[in-house]
């Protein structure tokens, strides 16, 4: 039996009970299979009606993290709050209902994947001014060290064409497809400091860091 299915069904069968959904969609770490004792269950349901936007109820010890939205609220609000079903699993769907939403959201993620050189050029001017300001070594320079280590996963995405879809995908991304990128973004935020920080900088602006 495929890792997890024993809950999958579970929650289908509580969301099935509990919303009478016309669609349901799973994402996440139990969809992707790396999920662990900390991971809860991601999922969407649409519904005609509903009378709460979440749900975090414990199902067989897992807890759920299910967002709850009308078709209206499908048809009405921005795309890029239903990024997670970019790449989900649609469990059920009536009248094709999730399968349009996550046409859209793909088509979305194509037309918003790149950014104009001199967007680019603005970031790349950014990081280096941030990292020479840092060596000052003051309060000021310390915060915007921390800001851009925040803001760097993001950066490095939109440097490379590639869609942001936050921390956690951009990691796994790093891990799976760039391993210097992840040892050095791993060493910068585990370290924190500011030479650590500066390494994983020029390699997000392009630059291979000074060793």
């Amino acid at each position: 039996m495929e890792p997890g299915a024993d809950i999958k069904k579970e929650m289908i069968g509580y969301l099935k009970k509990e919303y009478r959904p016309l669609a349901i969609v799973f994402y996440g770490s139990y969809l992707s299979g790396t999920d662990d004792e900390y991971s809860d269950f991601d999922c969407m349901v649409i519904v005609s009606e509903k009378n709460r936007k979440h749900d975090d109820t414990f199902i067989c010890g897992v807890q759920l993290d299910c967002f709850i939205y009308t078709v209206r609220d499908v048809q009405n609000e921005d795309t890029d709050l239903f990024l997670a079903v970019y790449d989900g699993e649609i469990i059920l769907d009536t009248d094709n209902i999730a399968a349009e939403l996550q046409e859209k959201v793909r088509r979305y993620v194509d037309e918003h994947s790149t950014v104009d050189d001199e967007e680019k050029k603005f970031i790349v001017s950014w990081i280096k001014k941030t990292m020479r300001r840092a060596e000052k070594n003051d309060d000021e320079g310390s915060f915007r060290v921390l800001a851009f280590l925040w803001e760097s996963l993001a950066d490095y995405c939109i440097l490379r064409d590639l869609y942001y879809f936050g921390s956690k995908k951009t990691v796994s991304y790093l891990k799976e497809k760039d391993c210097k990128g992840y040892m050095l973004y791993r060493r910068a935020i585990t370290e924190r400091t500011n030479s650590a920080i500066a390494a994983w900088a020029e390699y997000v602006a392009g630059s291979e860091p000074h060793t």
